[in-house]
């Protein structure tokens, strides 16, 4: 599979795609007026676009136009010191006539903002800044991050032992500072599991307790007590309990 860094024209970018899994992706969207965005164009077989098109759920597959596309030159990218490039010895893709290229759009039902149940992972951050850091560096990866809306405080860092990035991370502290450094972000707000879940239960919780809010459906369960108190009342009961 081959694949070329490319620039798309008159196509927005943000996280607007709700997935019934429970997160908030990336989607695109035309636009006439948006600012080129950045990404990786890669080439397959016709017979594996039907693979695509099942694993790709809630998009719909839309051709653009060529005019909307400039490839960039593998070694013409303004990397900095230390950056990672896939294949330096990559030529300039050869898009041939009858090549069609597409890209998958989010359909109406599942664009959405995302929210409590459906936060940005730092997870899926990671997958793509991975992937612009090992094709243009730290400056590609820091153009999508800023060419990218809908950036929420509802931003999980689920990634494993998130408290010791080193361990599974790969490039954590370069991708930490690119979305440190551009505060649409929400970095600030990016919250581990516990405080993720500590911050959003406690805005549902009601009374000065935190006690929740009485289930209106819950008709009580008088009945099954009397029943429970007359058999332990009218008969010897005997208890064992485990030794310590």
């Amino acid at each position: 599979m081959s694949t070329h860094g490319a620039v798309f024209a008159r196509i927005r970018v943000g996280w607007t795609f709700r997935s019934n899994t429970g997160f908030t992706a990336l989607g695109i969207q035309r636009d006439e007026n948006a600012t080129n965005i950045n990404g990786v164009l890669f080439r397959i077989k016709h017979e594996m676009m039907n693979g695509f098109d099942r694993r790709e759920v809630g998009y719909d597959r839309v051709e653009i136009n060529r005019d909307c596309l400039e490839l960039i030159p593998p070694n013409s990218s303004d990397k900095s010191e230390g950056d990672v490039v896939a294949d330096s010895h990559q030529v300039l893709l050869d898009i041939q006539p009858g090549e069609k290229i597409w890209v998958y759009v989010p359909q109406d039902s599942f664009c959405a903002e995302a929210n409590e149940d459906h936060p940005i992972l730092q997870s899926y951050v990671d997958t793509v800044l991975q992937g612009c850091l090992a094709w243009g560096g730290t400056q590609m990866a820091a153009d999508l991050v800023a060419s990218t809306s809908n950036w929420s405080p509802y931003f999980l860092n689920d990634t494993p032992s998130s408290r010791r990035p080193w361990l599974f991370r790969k490039e954590y502290e370069t991708i930490d500072r690119i979305l440190r450094q551009n505060p649409a972000t929400h970095y600030a707000d990016r919250r581990h599991p516990e405080e993720f879940a500590t911050a959003y239960l406690i805005k549902m919780m009601r009374g000065s307790w935190s006690v929740p809010r009485r289930n209106s459906m819950f008709t009580g369960r008088d009945s099954e007590l009397k029943q429970i108190h007359a058999a332990l009342t009218s008969q010897s009961v005997h208890q064992a309990t485990l030794g310590g």
